[in-house]
């Protein structure tokens, strides 16, 4: 019952830059997660691409995540996250993998604050996509 009473529920919205290959593409992140206890949780999130590269447009991507983190102090956390991310370009399709990646998030009031984090996505075609984060973090 201790861990059920640790458990919180959070959103987050920002921005992300993807990273791939000379191509640089900007999108919209929201994400939604639960931390279950002091150190670990599930969050899932999803981008909408607002900023393309020439002719090479983000359409969306999505992603699960397990998520291990350490408390520093009251208001500060770093974080660590694996999980599975799906990318869909246009032209290009879609493109999928393991994603891991770090973090920190402060907070500034018991239930508001800041995020950010760097997320690698390894792609089962070989690709590399670095995704770094910056978003509003909101405890409920």
């Amino acid at each position: 019952t201790a861990q059920a009473q640790e458990a919180n529920i959070y959103v987050n919205g920002g921005y992300t830059q993807f990273d791939a290959n000379n191509v640089d593409l900007g999108a919209l992140t929201g994400r939604v997660g639960v931390g279950f206890g002091p150190h670990f949780g599930v969050e899932g999130e999803a981008s909408f691409g607002v900023d393309d590269d020439g002719a090479i447009e983000l359409d969306n991507q999505l992603g699960l995540f397990g998520f291990g983190k350490l408390p520093v102090t009251d208001q500060f956390e770093l974080f660590a996250r694996l999980g599975y991310s799906q990318l869909e370009t246009s032209p290009g399709g879609d493109e999928d993998g393991w994603a891991y990646g770090v973090g920190g998030q402060f907070f500034f009031t018991a239930v508001d604050g800041v995020r950010a984090d760097f997320t690698r996505h390894d792609f089962d075609n070989g690709g590399e996509v670095d995704a770094y984060s910056l978003s509003y973090v909101r405890k409920f």
